[in-house]
């Protein structure tokens, strides 16, 4: 099913379409850049350390924060099986098993983090959770734009993107007002706009755009959760809002390792292909 599958919906929507709407997501994302450019350094700060749960367990500070991330952990790793057996063709399966792959260490990351927080561990938390976005859009544009962005070229290059945003922030550390995360956050803010932009626009091989929409509602809802980390805590009284944003972006890995897998259902029915 796959490669011709692919062409074949994308050849549906016409060249001049599909470049019509390749132009519209990189004007969407040079705006979002300009944007950010114009609003000036977003500085890492203490209180980006300061969170509303600081209770321990067991020895481990911030145990709630730092076991939150085990869900994600095992949802990236059942994703990552799933995608590797899952119908798709190799331009979509590449960068979502590096995306899983991205979202598992981000796990990882994201509790070393909380278990002893500091800028380095931060950074590099958010340094790699940057790399799951990027991968994630890379397995939408491949399989709606063009298969060739999920090409080992293509990851490649958006792999050295990553590393670029990682050293421009590291950078801005020695400047003495803190690192400036616009790179990292321009990684994590584009995806939430390009994704569902060309899910709306042009069709996809192996994805709906209600996947693409559950996916940015579970992000958004997580982002909402982290915004109200006291206010959940108080009104809880044992789960905080950064806990359970932990806990949201799982679903997201864990919606696409469940997309793998009826993939791989699909192939195996002789009534249907993948």
């Amino acid at each position: 099913m796959t490669i011709a599958r692919t062409e074949l919906l994308l050849a549906r929507s016409g060249p001049m379409g599909r470049r019509c709407a390749l132009a519209l997501l990189v004007a969407l994302a040079a705006g979002v850049a300009a944007g950010l450019l114009a609003w000036g350094p977003v500085r890492l700060g203490a209180e980006a350390h300061a969170y509303a749960d600081t209770r321990g367990w067991a020895g481990l500070p911030h145990a709630l924060n730092v076991l939150a991330c085990l869900p994600l952990f095992i949802a990236a790793c059942v994703g990552a099986m799933e995608t590797r057996r899952s119908a798709w063709g190799d331009e979509v399966r590449r960068p979502w098993m590096a995306f899983h792959g991205f979202a598992a260490l981000s796990a990882v990351g994201s509790g070393a983090y909380h278990s002893a927080p500091s800028d380095d561990a931060y950074l590099l938390a958010h340094g790699i959770t940057s790399g799951a976005f990027v991968m994630l859009t890379l397995g939408g544009l491949a399989e709606r734009v063009h298969r060739s962005i999920g090409s080992w070229r293509g990851m490649a290059a958006a792999g050295l993107r990553v590393v670029m945003s990682g050293a421009m922030v590291a950078a801005s550390q020695h400047t003495g007002d803190g690192a400036d995360t616009r790179p990292l956050l321009l990684l994590q803010v584009l995806p939430v706009l390009l994704i569902p932009a060309g899910a709306a626009w042009l069709p996809g091989a192996y994805t709906q755009p209600r996947d693409w929409m559950v996916i940015l509602a579970t992000y958004g809802l997580a982002k909402l959760l982290d915004l109200g980390d006291a206010a959940l805590l108080q009104a809880t009284g044992w789960l905080s809002g950064h806990t359970a944003m932990h806990l949201a972006l799982a679903g997201v890995a864990a919606w696409m390792a469940y997309r793998a897998s009826t993939a791989r259902r699909r192939q195996t029915s002789p009534n249907t292909s993948g």
